[in-house]
């Protein structure tokens, strides 16, 4: 049934350094580079390592390959398979995941419609403000979105408050395991956005705390690179450190939902 590893993905710090490290320490066979991932050549086979750079994407995944995800969704009940949703078509192929009686998640895919490409599939929906890595959680547009105007909240209005984890717990309730993260949530809702498919629902409610000039220099000297990806940053273990660092230097604290409306404003 697995035929063999196809791919391992682990994040890494900083990716110009670490294909440094795996190119000319280990001496791997480097295939793809772009801006945010890598990909290697693992020893003679065709199975790759892939390197990231996104605090968005998992930290790390196995991916096995299979003859045929959708051989193996139709004879699930067969072979005592519990699928967590149904095969999702990426690439060159489908993807889904199992979930073994241990509790822990088999990826898995079949490269079934594979024309020769040697591209990564990403199975990223069209639109995607992330691309690179397939999606772990397929997103369920109409429940997101009614659970968006049940709230009637703008999407920048909701990071970091009540109202966006009422959004988060409903939407997380359609979800079978392995369910979504906030993070990804939050992603589902901009990419949804992005594609017009979010109704309009005015301008955001709460507003940006007066702080000083300099205060305002020094945000925007800790955000660095990322003030031009703004919409990366809630839900992420660096948001957190951003937060904690930026109110560390006033002389008050200010709430990581506010600390987002004022990275919103800078990064306009």
């Amino acid at each position: 049934m697995l035929r063999r590893i196809d791919r391992l993905i682990l994040r890494v710090p900083g990716l110009e350094s670490a294909v440094r490290y795996y190119r000319d320490v280990l001496g791997m066979t480097l295939i793809r580079h772009d801006a945010h991932l890598a990909s290697f050549r693992l020893g003679d086979g065709p199975a790759e390592l892939i390197l990231h750079d996104d605090p968005d994407q998992p930290a790390d995944a196995v991916y096995f390959l299979v003859d045929s995800v959708r051989d193996l969704y139709a004879r699930r009940d067969e072979l005592k398979l519990k699928f967590t949703s149904p095969p999702a078509q990426i690439a060159r192929g489908y993807r889904a995941t199992v979930k073994d009686p241990f509790g822990n998640m088999l990826l898995l895919l079949d490269h079934t419609t594979a024309t020769g490409s040697s591209a990564v599939e990403d199975a990223k929906p069209a639109g995607s403000l992330f691309a690179g890595i397939e999606p772990r959680v397929a997103v369920k547009k109409e429940a997101l979105i009614a659970a968006y105007e049940k709230i009637g909240r703008t999407a920048d209005d909701l990071p970091y408050t009540p109202h966006f984890e009422s959004l988060y717990s409903g939407y997380a309730a359609a979800h079978p395991d392995p369910k979504p993260t906030r993070a990804e949530v939050w992603r589902h809702l901009l990419n949804l956005r992005k594609g017009s498919k979010l109704p309009k629902l005015g301008e955001a409610r709460s507003v940006p705390p007066e702080i000083s000039p300099e205060a305002r220099e020094q945000l925007k000297q800790m955000l660095g690179a990322d003030i031009g990806k703004r919409d990366r940053l809630p839900y992420t273990k660096r948001f957190d450190e951003l937060v904690d660092l930026f109110n560390k230097s006033q002389p008050r604290s200010i709430s990581p939902h506010l600390v987002w409306r004022l990275v919103a404003t800078l990064a306009k």
